[in-house]
C-alpha cells in the first residue's frame, strides 16, 4: 500500500535519526529471502556510515559512502520501524544493528516486501520513472504520454512513466484533475495535462504534510498512523456522495485494481 506520501513520511523521518549512524550488524530472513536476486550481500553495508536516507519512487533509499545505497521496497504491508521496544517485533524481515545501540526493524506480515544493496544511481539500477515534483516532468509529460492508448489511471500506476503514485493517490489526482480513469491517456489534451500534473503535486503534498493515508498497514518509523485518510475525496467512497456534486461516487476494476471516481465532476 505504501505510496509516495507514506515513503516520504519514512524516510524524512528516518534521516535525522540514521545520518551519521554506522551500521554494526545485519540479520534478515531467508525463506522467502528478503534480500533481492542482484542485490549485493547485506555484510556490504557492515561497518559503513550512514550519509543519508531518502526516498525514489516507492523506495526507501538508505545512502552510504562509495555509492553504496540500500533500496528497500515496503509493498503491500511493509513497514520499516526505528528503535521499536525491545524485545521481538512480530513478522520481522530484516534487523539493522546501529554503533549507539538502536536498531531499524523492517516488519511485513506478508511477507512481499523486499531489499536490495547495490552501488550506482538509484533510478537506473530501480527501473522508475521520473519523480512527479521533478520540474522536468512538465516539459516531458506530453512525450510520455503522445500516442498512449492505455486509460490514464492505469499509465499512472506504471511506475516506469512516473515514479511513486499508486491507486490511493492516482485516484484523488484524477477526481480533482475532472479526468475520468478510462479516458485514454495519449488523448488528453493539453489543458488537461496541465490540470492532471498540478492536481497530482497538489495531492501529494496534502498527503505528505498529512503523513500519509493509513488505510491498510501503513504506519511511520516510530509506529504511528497517517491522517490523509479523512480527507479522501473518492478513494474507498463508492456508493457515498460526491463532495461536491452529491453524486454517488463509482467504483470500476482497472488494471486489476478499485478504482473510484464521480461520474458528474470527471469527464
Amino acid at each position: 500500500m505504501p505510496e509516495l506520501p507514506e515513503v516520504e513520511t519514512i524516510a524524512r523521518d528516518l534521516a535525522p535519526l540514521l545520518r551519521g549512524r554506522r551500521v554494526v550488524s545485519v540479520h534478515a530472513a531467508r525463506q522467502p529471502p528478503v534480500f533481492v536476486g542482484g542485490s549485493l550481500a547485506p555484510r556490504t553495508i557492515v561497518g559503513r556510515r550512514i550519509r543519508d536516507v531518502s526516498r525514489t519512487g516507492k523506495f526507501i533509499i538508505v545512502e552510504f559512502d562509495e555509492e553504496v545505497r540500500l533500496a528497500v521496497h515496503l509493498r503491500m504491508t511493509g513497514n520499516l520501524l526505528f528503535n521499536p521496544p525491545a524485545g521481538p517485533v512480530r513478522y520481522t524481515r530484516a534487523t539493522f544493528g546501529l554503533d549507539n545501540g538502536a536498531r531499524l526493524v523492517f516488519a511485513d506480515v506478508r511477507k512481499f516486501g523486499r531489499m536490495r544493496v547495490f552501488r550506482g544511481d538509484a533510478r537506473a539500477t530501480l527501473g522508475v520513472g521520473i519523480d512527479p515534483f521533478a520540474p522536468e516532468l512538465d516539459a516531458r509529460l506530453a512525450e510520455l504520454v503522445r500516442g498512449r492508448r492505455t486509460p490514464v489511471k492505469s499509465w499512472l500506476l506504471d511506475q516506469r512513466h512516473i515514479a511513486g503514485v499508486g491507486n490511493i493517490y492516482a485516484c484523488e489526482a484524477l477526481y480533482y484533475a475532472g479526468v475520468r480513469p478510462k479516458k485514454r491517456v495519449g488523448k488528453l489534451s493539453l489543458r488537461e495535462r496541465a490540470m492532471l500534473l498540478t492536481a497530482l503535486r497538489r495531492v501529494l503534498h496534502k498527503a505528505i504534510r498529512h503523513r500519509g493515508s493509513s488505510v491498510d498497514d501503513y504506519v511511520d518509523a516510530e509506529g504511528k498512523a497517517g491522517r490523509f485518510q479523512n480527507s479522501l475525496a473518492v478513494y474507498g467512497r463508492a456508493g457515498m456522495p460526491c463532495r461536491r456534486c452529491g453524486t454517488l461516487i463509482r467504483r470500476i476494476v482497472l488494471a486489476q485494481r478499485g478504482t473510484f471516481y464521480c461520474p458528474t465532476c470527471q469527464v
